[in-house]
């Protein structure tokens, strides 16, 4: 396990696997079938993937969507792999 890495810069890492691989799984979606493969989470809400907090003056709508396929989770991988290497 790295000793020296930080937090943000892991968070960072994870972020940017995840939008690089969803681009790519997308580009190559069409010509090799198994990357168009992929689901979506949804967090809260399961109607409308929000949670709405309505202050009166302020309303605000939280919520988490992803959509995942097999370039994001390859990418995942491979920035975990290469952030703990030794």
């Amino acid at each position: 396990m790295r000793v020296n890495g930080s937090k943000g810069l892991f968070i960072f890492i994870l972020l940017f696997s995840l939008i690089a691989g969803t681009f790519i799984g997308e580009l190559l979606g069409p010509t090799i079938p198994i990357f168009a493969r992929g689901f979506d989470l949804s967090l809260f809400n399961q109607g409308s993937g929000s949670w709405i907090v309505d202050l009166h003056s302020i309303k605000l709508n939280l919520g988490l969507y992803m959509k995942l396929n097999l370039g994001s989770i390859l990418f995942l991988i491979a920035a975990i792999a290469v952030f703990y290497k030794k």
